[in-house]
């Protein structure tokens, strides 16, 4: 019983610091926090009792506020670590990529139960890279001129 309180004190916390980020880089990007629900569509009060820790955004408006606040790179681990102790899940656009390559958990489930060094996480970081490519003048894509 004990362990689910601390859990609910964890979560809880976590809450109110997503809360704090949000609206950290809200102010920090000059919006007002009617402008802010505006532009992720939801009701002010919503986004209010977001950054006041009472409610957690769904993984879509988490989405849309962090696509608004344009977050530096430290700023959306920040972010993100806090909505995945949240919502026990990885942020949203990880779980979408996941999603969208199926084989990639068999992948993914490779290392579990191993603890990644700093070196590795470089090496997986330099292979994800290597898979991006921007077709050069001339190339098709999907049998489409560009």
């Amino acid at each position: 019983m004990k362990q689910a309180h601390d859990e609910n004190k964890t979560i809880k916390k976590a809450r109110i610091q997503l809360g704090k980020m949000i609206q950290k880089l809200r102010d920090k990007r000059g919006f007002s926090l009617r402008e802010l629900a505006r532009q992720v569509d939801m009701p002010p009060s919503n986004l209010k009792y977001i950054e006041d820790g009472v409610n957690a955004p769904t993984s879509d408006k988490y989405l849309s506020i962090v696509n608004a606040l344009s977050p530096e790179h430290n700023e959306r681990q920040k972010l993100d670590s806090t909505y995945s102790l949240i919502r026990g899940t990885p942020p949203p656009d990880v779980c979408r990529i996941l999603c969208s390559n199926k084989d990639l958990n068999d992948v993914i489930r490779l290392i579990d139960g191993v603890e990644l060094n700093p070196n590795q996480i470089i090496q997986i970081k330099q292979l994800f890279s290597s898979f991006i490519h921007t077709p050069s003048e001339g190339e098709t894509e999907n049998g489409k001129d560009l």
